[in-house]
């Protein structure tokens, strides 16, 4: 057997959105900090599914504000942003389709912050990596 091994595996896609959106907004992966800025973004992954080296990843984009119009402008803004990014292929970042977007309410640890979320589907490529 050979000491390593090529492999092609999925990325980590929560820093990939992370990073991608960082360029203009305040973004977190899980776990949310104790003391967080506001208003600011919290990225997860809630599925997918793999098709031979293309992941489609569901994941969760909380925003977070002091009010819901302004959390639910931040939503749509890193959602347009976030296409933009994966129009231009200067990331792993491929395709973004919305699922569901625009759930609004009071956060649940935070009640005095308003919280909106969208469920997006992000389409990458795998990585290769020696191991």
């Amino acid at each position: 057997m050979p000491n390593t091994y090529e492999i092609t595996r999925s990325i980590d896609i929560e820093d990939a959105v992370r990073s991608a959106l960082s360029e203009k907004f305040d973004v977190y992966c899980r776990p949310l900090p104790a003391k967080f800025k506001l208003p600011s973004l919290l990225v997860q992954t809630v599925g997918g599914v793999e098709n031979n080296t293309i992941d489609n990843v569901d994941i969760s984009l909380d925003a977070r504000a002091k009010d819901e119009g302004s959390a639910y402008e931040l939503l749509r803004n890193a959602i347009a942003f976030l296409k933009v990014i994966a129009k231009e292929q200067t990331t792993p970042i491929r395709h973004v389709s919305v699922n569901a977007s625009g759930s609004w309410g009071s956060d649940p640890v935070r009640p005095d912050l308003a919280l909106c979320t969208a469920r997006l589907t992000v389409t990458v490529h795998q990585e290769k990596t020696t191991i």
